[in-house]
């Protein structure tokens, strides 16, 4: 529209540097009187012209307020202070419009490149410090719990400093708990795995924390290394399809290992299991 008005030679209108005429004083009508009511006529004609545009190119529930402006100047200063979009807030809404733009299934570079540009010449306009950018920066990655605190810095004026932000931040995160919360969740997180462990009994060597087939000291039957069963061993070849193999136990004099089967399985109960109860729960 600005563009448009400069075009028609109007926008000095908009500005009020073109005002209404001022009627001189005289008591008979003289050629200054005619001189005014021609400059009269033709300020008005184009002052209602504006008027008569903004209107056009308004919804209804914008231009059905313009029937209390007779002046342009008056009815585009209602609009600027109205919706004008300043500040944080305008970069705000800018910058997480343009990191949340994809190119859409379908959509042509060219077409996606027209939908960028606009936001990339008004992110230009846009007169905002480097310590407010880092602002919105620090604004955008905040978690939802902060939308309170996040909305009053943008909506602030005059616009907080990055530090006054930041204090406010902190005050806020102080105000709900949530670094404590999510101590406490990690330490009960923490608590429950040190117990789900303690019921985890190995068979082998009598210990908490491990099974028996992944016991330290149980022997791998096929690589001979410790630390698996023959199941689990990562240099074994794969068995031939319908082949099965029959398990069997060995133990070694003078060692505290059993040697592995080839059928690993998980006892989880902390009774008391012997070496021969191994060979009958495999027959």
């Amino acid at each position: 529209m600005r563009s448009f008005l400069i075009g028609r030679k109007l926008w000095r209108i908009v500005t009020g540097d073109i005002t209404e005429p001022v009627k001189p004083i005289v008591h008979e009508t003289s050629a200054e009187d005619i001189q005014y009511i021609e400059r009269l006529e033709d300020w008005d004609s184009k002052n209602h012209q504006i008027i008569t545009w903004l209107g056009n190119t308004s919804i209804p529930a914008i231009h059905t307020q313009f029937d209390a402006f007779d002046s342009a100047k008056e009815l585009w200063d209602f609009l600027y202070t109205r919706f004008q979009s300043i500040g944080l807030t305008h970069y705000y809404q800018l910058h997480s419009t343009l990191v949340s733009l994809n190119q859409e299934v379908g959509q042509s570079v060219n077409e996606y490149l027209a939908t960028l540009q606009p936001i990339w010449t008004q992110l230009d306009q846009e007169k905002i410090s480097p310590d407010h950018i880092r602002l919105i920066k620090v604004l955008m990655g905040l978690r939802p719990e902060y939308e309170s605190v996040r909305a009053a810095l943008l909506h602030r004026n005059p616009l907080p400093s990055l530090d006054a932000a930041d204090q406010e931040i902190l005050f806020e995160e102080k105000r709900l708990g949530i670094v404590s919360s999510l101590h406490s969740d990690v330490a009960l997180a923490t608590t429950y795995l040190r117990q789900a462990n303690k019921t985890i009994f190995c068979k082998n060597c009598k210990l908490h924390g491990h099974k028996f087939a992944n016991c330290p000291t149980t022997e791998c039957r096929y690589c001979h290394k410790r630390g698996h069963i023959l199941d689990n061993c990562p240099t074994r070849p794969p068995s031939p399809p319908g082949h099965s193999h029959k398990p069997k136990f060995s133990h070694k004099a003078g060692s505290s290992s059993v040697v592995a089967a080839a059928t690993s399985f998980d006892i989880t109960e902390p009774s008391s299991l012997q070496l021969t109860d191994l060979h009958d729960l495999l027959k």
